[in-house]
């Protein structure tokens, strides 16, 4: 879980994190990127994006921002990878097959939104 209350973007905003948004105890409805109680799901949906040779770092680094184990990812390449976006945010990938996902990487601010692999799947398929 991600403790922080802020952090900034390498334009310079200053971002609230979903700890910032639960201490305040309640839904401001105003769809805020690390929204913990769903209105940001609910509202904009989750987008998916296929990877290209552009995007490897990016999976790299995600991969370690995330701190889970490491997995073949390259076995996936490129049909059964997919970016995750919420708000033109990457806050993640999955590796799939065709009708689960077989590992999802967040990034740490998004860890904290109850993006499960069960959630994710519904979006998805």
């Amino acid at each position: 879980m991600y403790k922080e209350l802020t952090y900034e973007t390498p334009e310079g905003y200053t971002v609230f994190t979903s700890q910032y948004l639960k201490n305040k105890g309640t839904c401001c409805k105003s769809a805020c990127l690390h929204c913990p109680y769903g209105f940001t799901l609910k509202k904009l949906r989750l987008q998916f994006r296929a990877v290209t040779e552009a995007d490897s770092g990016l999976i790299e680094s995600i991969i370690i921002e995330s701190g889970q184990n490491p997995v073949e990812w390259k076995t996936f390449w490129p049909d059964h990878i997919r970016l995750i976006i919420l708000k033109d945010q990457v806050c993640g990938f999955l590796l799939k097959n065709h009708i689960v996902i077989k590992h999802l990487y967040l990034r740490p601010y998004f860890q904290n939104q109850n993006l499960s692999r069960e959630m994710v799947e519904a979006y998805l398929f």
